[in-house]
């Protein structure tokens, strides 16, 4: 394949995933428009950092992940703070993807919840703990089934469309979709490998990033737009093809929820993946201590304390947002300390890296206040 959209693919893949699910409940809450107002605020931030952090490995001779180029630049504590955040945001993940296919299974089995997040549970569990090959290639499998997938029901979906359902805003709700749209954004770890893959093509990465980002950012608009006009932002459920095959039959019912359990397994797994690795590889903890670091905080899920969507926006805003924040500072540093021309260099003001800083912060701030709140 050729590098550049293999490249593409590779940020593509990592950002599509079970995120998609949840993004018409949330944004159906406060209105469609407002939805897409954050999607093209956040979207476009976040791909500033995406490209900023693009150029900090292009000023770095050897391959790093993030955690290695926060302490290249900025020293050990930066790279633990990294770590830190880039490992919540995983369990939060896990936690939603058990918490997520509960909800599925109770509503197409009728099987109680507790019950239903243990089916789901425990099987990819021990498919976590014993590997599968590649494990880490089926995100870049899938890519093209979630898309294709997500395409088809949007496509089922407009034959019930109802133009009006699109318009209505609730400004009481206006900063919901803050939360889980940074969660179903989050791609900052491909963004090494994507240089990786690109090694001798370094020029090519800025428009592998470009075309990479924008695969998921309009399929999730369109999604999103199809299943609020379909079924009225009142009416969906946390994930969205349950009401679908709730309200609009078989198609919907089948398709829609395997595509859906599917796309959680998958996530689940790869993610769990992702964890034991950290522990066992960066960390030195054996395997079965790092498989037990790694799964058993997703058990929290079984507390039934907050649902899918909620799960996913605290992930979000408290954990993503400040990541992001962290990309930022270490674009800063890496422009004075860099070892390398880059291939390109981002012409950002300071007053714009100061906004972007700002707006992070408040996501986490906003969240923060509304768990005092409630």
């Amino acid at each position: 394949m050729n590098k550049l959209y293999s490249a593409s693919f590779t940020l593509a893949g990592t950002i599509i995933g079970a995120g998609v699910l949840g993004l018409p409940y949330v944004i159906g809450q406060s209105g469609f428009l407002i939805g897409l107002f954050w999607m093209i605020i956040i979207g476009f931030l976040t791909l500033l950092v995406y490209l900023m952090l693009g150029e900090v490995t292009l000023r770095t001779k050897k391959p790093h992940q993030l955690p290695g180029l926060a302490e290249k630049y900025v020293g050990r504590k930066m790279k633990h703070i990294i770590a830190f955040l880039s490992v919540s945001w995983m369990y939060g993940s896990l936690i939603a993807y058990v918490q997520g296919s509960g909800e599925l299974i109770n509503s197409v089995l009728g099987i109680p919840p507790f019950a239903a997040k243990l089916m789901f549970f425990i099987p990819f569990s021990i498919i976590v703990y014993f590997g599968v090959k590649g494990v880490e290639k089926t995100e870049y499998l899938m890519t093209p089934v979630i898309i294709f997938s997500t395409i088809v029901l949007s496509i089922a979906a407009l034959f019930y469309f109802e133009p009006s359902n699109i318009l209505k805003t609730e400004m009481s709700n206006f900063f919901a979709p803050v939360g889980i749209i940074m969660f179903a954004l989050a791609g900052t770890s491909a963004i090494p490998q994507m240089k990786e893959i690109l090694w001798k093509e370094k020029k090519k990465l800025r428009k592998s990033i470009l075309i990479g980002f924008s695969i998921p950012f309009f399929v999730y608009i369109i999604f999103t737009m199809i299943c609020i006009g379909a079924l009225g932002g009142g009416n969906i459920s946390e994930v969205a093809t349950i009401s679908l095959g709730e309200q609009y039959g078989t198609f919907f019912l089948v398709f829609g929820n395997l595509f859906a359990f599917f796309a959680m397994a998958t996530c689940f797994v790869s993610i769990g993946n992702s964890l034991i690795e950290t522990y066992n590889q960066d960390y030195g903890i054996n395997k079965n201590t790092s498989f037990l670091a790694a799964i058993l905080p997703a058990s929290i899920a079984f507390l039934g304390l907050s649902g899918f969507t909620e799960i996913l926006s605290l992930t979000g805003c408290l954990f993503i947002a400040p990541l992001m924040v962290s990309i930022v500072y270490l674009f800063i540093k890496t422009k004075k300390k860099g070892e390398r021309n880059p291939e390109y260099e981002l012409k950002i003001p300071n007053w714009s890296l100061w906004t972007i800083t700002l707006f992070f912060v408040f996501a986490t701030a906003l969240v923060g206040w509304q768990f005092l709140l409630f």
